[in-house]
């Protein structure tokens, strides 16, 4: 009976999903997280060449869409799924593109394979001789998307004890072609996940995304005992915007609001329309003063800002330049999870109640910011102080 050398997919080392969404980020606009399981995706698509192929050892890598450098001789290439004697050491390791076979590979676009490594000048200019196991046959092909080399799959040491074959190198890229097109469904199921969560006028996250994720916010800060704040923004003098120039002109105002609040709020935070010119904002691990410093940063870059100042580049005739400027403002409201809600709520720490809560009590205080006059910050721990006296 023919040894079995299939390669359970537990065997196999793979990045998070997360971070591996991180590597399918094609577009900026996508977010580093993903519903999809990434991690077993890539694991079942390189235990599949391995069927197909049977090695001891397997490398998928891709490139880093983030990195700045159009260069190909300049790029790195990043293990995200690998099995074998160094599987798991491997894994996120960086190698450069401008050298060894995996290099010559990417940056060709066409398969390569050797049956004595030693001898072959280009995969002694490479790690392979230092990667800690003897390595005597080498097979890889080039992953592609959209007709560009994103990464590339490679097997080590043909099982049967010969080299890889011909036939085999062809193979390799005929899997590698289906890899591919895995990598672009995943993409794609990825980039379609990411729309559904997304207001399509601003590009923030929409109310329903805002709710659920929210809700997981607050669960684990209360679990973990760790702070959060919400601000809660309202556009002040919208109405006359749309008014005296249009809805048209008022959308594009409001993808500009989003796109200042993209700039400001910090890596981990969440912004989200939450309907009409309301906008929410979650902070993770933000205490009072982080809070009011994010807000009142907003504040003032919106009540500075210049809108609409350039024309719609999709249609320069029906959205022409208007300079929009010391109109329109916006009114904030802040309270924080653990020194504002969870002392005031008599049922506990429940994440739900407390959810609805620090919603509720961001939102009085933008209402609050309303009443005293519009374009100021309002936080909820001062809320009695200024409603008493009517104090900026």
């Amino acid at each position: 009976m023919a040894e079995d050398h299939a390669v359970p997919s537990q065997r196999i080392r793979c990045v998070s999903s997360a971070k591996l969404a991180h590597f399918l980020k094609r577009e900026p606009r996508l977010a580093s997280a993903t519903d999809l399981d990434l991690n077993r995706i890539f694991r079942e698509l390189l235990k599949r060449a391995n069927d197909f192929l049977p090695s001891d050892a397997g490398t998928i890598y891709l490139d880093d869409p983030l990195e700045k450098s159009e260069d190909a001789n300049r790029r790195s290439l990043v293990v995200i799924a690998s099995f074998g004697p160094k599987g798991e050491d491997l894994i996120e390791e960086r190698f450069d593109t401008h050298k060894g076979i995996i290099g010559e590979v990417y940056r060709t676009g066409l398969s390569y394979s050797c049956s004595e490594p030693l001898a072959d000048p280009i995969f002694r200019s490479g790690p392979g001789l230092r990667i800690g196991f003897s390595i005597e046959s080498v097979v890889c092909a080039p992953l592609e998307v959209e007709g560009r080399t994103i990464g590339v799959i490679e097997l080590l040491n043909h099982s049967g004890g010969h080299g890889y074959s011909d036939a085999d190198l062809a193979l390799l890229g005929i899997f590698a072609r289906t890899i591919s097109l895995s990598i672009v469904n995943a993409i794609e199921a990825q980039r379609s996940k990411e729309i559904a969560k997304r207001d399509e006028l601003t590009e923030l996250y929409n109310d329903r995304h805002l709710h659920s994720s929210l809700l997981q916010i607050v669960d684990r800060a209360i679990s973990e005992g760790t702070e959060c704040g919400i601000i809660f923004l309202d556009l002040d003098h919208f109405k006359e915007v749309n008014d005296t120039h249009g809805h048209l002109i008022g959308s594009r105002l409001l993808r500009e609001v989003g796109a200042t609040l993209r700039q400001i709020i910090p890596g981990n935070g969440l912004a989200a329309r939450y309907g009409g010119d309301e906008f929410v904002i979650a902070l993770p691990g933000a205490g009072r003063q982080e809070c009011f410093w994010v807000a009142e940063t907003i504040r003032q870059n919106i009540a500075a800002t210049a809108f609409v100042v350039t024309p719609d580049p999709e249609d320069p005739g029906a959205g022409p330049a208007l300079r929009i400027e010391g109109v329109v403002t916006c009114s904030i409201g802040i309270a924080t999870l653990q020194a504002d809600v969870l002392p005031e709520l008599t049922v506990g720490g429940d994440a739900g109640t407390a959810k609805d809560e620090i919603l509720r009590m961001a939102d009085t205080c933008m209402y609050a910011a309303k009443e005293l006059g519009r374009n100021r910050t309002v936080p909820y721990w001062d809320l009695g102080r200024l409603l008493a006296t009517g104090i900026e």
